[in-house]
C-alpha cells in the first residue's frame, strides 16, 4: 500500500492506493495538518477522525490529479514531480509564511 498526494484544478487530495497502484482505497481532503503529517512523519498520519471522499466512480488514482508525491506505508519517498512538489508546498505553506515542518520555526 502506498499513499499519494495528487493535485487536480486547485484541488488536492491524499489516496490510499492499492499495492498494485490501480484502486484508490479512501481520499481525503487536504489542509495543512494532514499534509504536513504526511511529508514529515507518516506515523502520525492521523486519517480516523476524517471520511474518506471516495466513491466507486472514483477509484483510478489517476481521476484524482497529477501525482505529486507517492510514499509507502512506511514513509519512504517512491515518486515525486518536483516542479509540481515545491509549487504546491508554495501554495499551501510559503506563500503564507510557513514551513511544511513544524518543528521547524523561523
Amino acid at each position: 500500500m502506498r499513499i499519494e498526494w495528487r493535485y487536480r484544478n486547485d484541488e488536492d487530495a491524499l489516496l490510499t492506493v492499492d499495492e498494485e497502484g490501480a484502486t484508490a482505497l479512501e481520499v481525503w481532503e487536504v489542509d495543512k495538518a494532514l499534509l504536513s503529517d504526511f511529508l514529515n512523519l507518516m506515523a502520525s498520519l492521523d486519517t480516523h477522525g476524517r471520511r474518506s471522499i471516495v466513491d466507486d466512480g472514483r477509484r483510478d488514482p489517476q481521476e484524482w490529479g497529477r501525482l505529486v508525491i507517492a510514499r509507502s506505508d512506511d514513509g519512504d519517498v517512491l515518486r515525486v514531480d518536483p516542479e509540481l512538489y515545491w509549487d504546491r508546498v508554495a501554495h499551501w505553506f510559503r506563500t503564507q509564511g510557513g514551513d511544511p515542518n513544524p518543528w521547524r520555526r523561523t
